[in-house]
């Protein structure tokens, strides 16, 4: 869990620093488990008939898999609907949702990509291409899952809610290959209650739920082929790498990597017996695996004009400085054309690359530790840690504690700042893991085990409902209370955004807004993105490049009325834009003329680096200004 989404019944709690916050989160977890203490010891004391009974029915009940593997994605999207009035549809906040929410409208309209016309400069942003073609950066699973969403009910949302409800499903699925139907409906409802309610995973469009339902697929279906392989296994496999091929690649492939390699040990021996059977069931398998490689090649080719190359490489090619992992040398600054579009690279993102050497990537590890243990292992890590070694010992287990190990490997060797999506392909085997500790203690410890591990389930369900009564009581606890300041000051910026969009969609017609940033800001979260169809958008969102380039933009969509907004504006004044060029007009005759509307330049020249405002005149900045050229 993230630090605001735990511990609703003490909301108010201060973590303090992000890179102090594991010590917080290990002390909530001391004090977590001495109430889990304390409850088992009076469990022993009363020995309440009544937990005994309620354990009985519940192992009862949970031999209806079927039943529940429909009830827990049945249960995320009830749950969800249901608290709409206090939790509403969220709105796109940083630029990866606005990335994949351009890839879902891109999709939802038969398009593999788009074109995005002559005018392309003025529509440049962040994650997304505009050459060779005009789309989302990432691979397409997510935005596929949002245009899903976008198709059946006209809010891409719905399609976070549905896979986020399959996840949930699958991962139940998932546990019944590896552990007795009580402890895997134990698993479903965990993943139920933490991920389908609060989790920022289904409270955005950043993704995570399509990753882990591929890697829950994965994990299934293994144990299950070795145990009896039927064509139906194999293909669920081979659909589970498909999906973390096309929404994680790099951490679905080393998370799967030993996982394909114990399956494919087995096909083997198999082989060795009955190599013609084997292979009748391996067949259809092997068809959807080229077909979907097939299939990427061809997104790949159309996106990019090399089916090898992926839009994600064209991207950093094109924008970025840091590449993706510690031991990588950084990029060349690149000629951007849009001075904001250099402030953020080489001030949001340098910076990490600065901090690495002169703090050092234990500093980095430090935060990836505290976030990825938050949202997955708390409050866990006690119970598992010593469970780790019997774990280790078991053939079937070592498999997963390799794919685990392989990915916090990969994890841990990125330069980016650590999100819990991104280890969205072990989501699944985490869950297993943490119940496979608690079976073991209550296996080992007799009859303290038992009634310890109920007190858990106990006190862990109390901890996960309780933020549903804070919420229901104060919905504005739905945003975190003790966010860093700089959150606290962009969300309201998307909320502007929504609000200029509804303003003008009020309005009817067909509308261009062209958007001025001040100088130093440093867009973590952006205006400038568009529909896939930009020509036929009800509004298209432009960067300001100046009185000349934004004329030749002017014209080029003659149909539209044209506004003006500053960013720096804190009420985000919609101007018509004649009258907010009136007052420079006269400059404009001037050789060195710079107003709020920028220089005047063409759209294919590239910006020159702005000055620094005072703000960022600090010690951290004269540090990256030496790596600067």
């Amino acid at each position: 869990m993230r630090h605001e989404e735990i511990l609703g019944l003490l909301p108010n709690l201060k973590y303090g620093p992000d890179h102090h916050a594991g010590v917080w989160l290990f002390l909530l977890e001391l004090l977590f488990w001495a109430v889990v203490f304390l409850f088992t010891m009076m469990l022993l004391r009363f020995r309440p008939v009544l937990l005994e009974r309620a354990e009985s029915r519940l192992h009862a009940a949970s031999q209806r898999t079927g039943l529940w593997l429909l009830t827990f994605g049945l249960t995320v999207i009830f749950l969800r609907v249901a608290l709409l009035p206090q939790i509403p549809v969220p709105i796109p906040v940083v630029h990866d949702e606005f990335s994949y929410l351009l890839g879902a409208d891109t999709f939802a309209h038969g398009r593999v990509t788009n074109d995005a016309g002559p005018m392309w400069a003025h529509f440049e942003s962040f994650h997304i291409n505009v050459q060779p073609t005009y789309q989302s950066m990432y691979p397409p699973a997510q935005g596929l899952t949002l245009a899903l969403g976008q198709k059946l009910t006209g809010v891409p949302w719905a399609g976070v809610v549905l896979s986020t409800a399959l996840m949930c499903s699958a991962v139940y699925w998932m546990l019944l290959a590896w552990m007795p139907p009580a402890w895997a409906w134990l698993g479903g409802a965990f993943a139920v209650v933490r991920y389908g309610v609060f989790s920022y995973w289904i409270n955005s469009y950043w993704g995570g739920t399509v990753a882990a339902i591929g890697g829950a697929l994965v994990l299934g279906a293994l144990p299950r082929f070795r145990k009896n392989p039927t064509s139906w296994m194999a293909l669920i496999f081979a659909a589970g790498l498909l999906i973390l091929a096309n929404s994680r690649p790099l951490e679905g492939f080393l998370f799967s990597l030993p996982l394909v390699l114990a399956g494919a040990a087995y096909i083997v021996k198999s082989c060795a017996r009955n190599w013609r059977a084997m292979v009748n069931r391996l067949l259809p398998a092997m068809v959807l695996l080229i077909a979907g490689a097939g299939g990427m090649l061809y997104y790949n080719w159309r996106s990019t004009g090399h089916a090898l190359v992926m839009p994600y490489a064209v991207n950093f090619k094109t924008y970025h400085i840091s590449k993706p992992f510690l031991f990588q040398k950084p990029n060349p600054i690149p000629d951007y054309r849009h001075p904001v579009m250099r402030v953020f690279y080489v001030y949001h993102e340098l910076p990490d690359l600065v901090n690495l050497k002169s703090m050092g990537a234990g500093y980095l590890s430090q935060l990836k530790a505290n976030v990825y243990y938050a949202f997955f292992l708390w409050p866990f890590l006690l119970l598992v840690a010593p469970a780790l070694y019997a774990m280790a010992r078991d053939p079937e287990l070592r498999i997963i504690l390799a794919s685990l190990g392989l990915l916090a490997l990969d994890l841990f060797a990125q330069i980016w700042p650590p999100h819990a999506h991104y280890a969205a392909p072990a989501a699944g085997a985490i869950i297993l893991l943490v119940l496979h500790s608690l079976r073991h203690f209550r296996e080992t410890h007799a009859e303290f085990g038992i009634w310890a591990s109920r007190a858990v389930v106990i006190v862990l369900a109390l901890l996960l409902i309780s933020p549903v009564a804070q919420r229901l009581r104060d919905p504005y606890a739905a945003i975190p209370r003790e966010s860093p300041q700089e959150v606290r000051q962009d969300i309201p910026l998307q909320v502007q955004r929504e609000r200029i969009k509804s303003d003008l969609e009020a309005r009817g017609g067909r509308h261009l807004l062209i958007v001025h940033y001040p100088v130093g800001d440093v867009p973590s979260q952006d205006w400038i993105y568009n529909d896939s169809d930009i020509k036929g958008s009800q509004i298209i969102w432009a960067r300001d490049m100046g009185y000349l380039a934004n004329r030749e933009l002017i014209d080029y969509y003659p149909d539209r009325r044209v506004w003006y907004v500053d960013r720096g504006d804190s009420t985000a004044r919609l101007v018509p834009y004649d009258q907010a060029t009136q007052q420079w007009s006269l400059a404009l005759s001037g050789p060195s003329f710079e107003g709020p509307l920028g220089p005047a330049r063409s759209p294919s020249q590239p910006a020159q680096p702005t000055a620094v405002p005072a703000g960022l005149r600090s010690a951290s900045y004269s540090t990256v200004q030496q790596h600067i050229p």
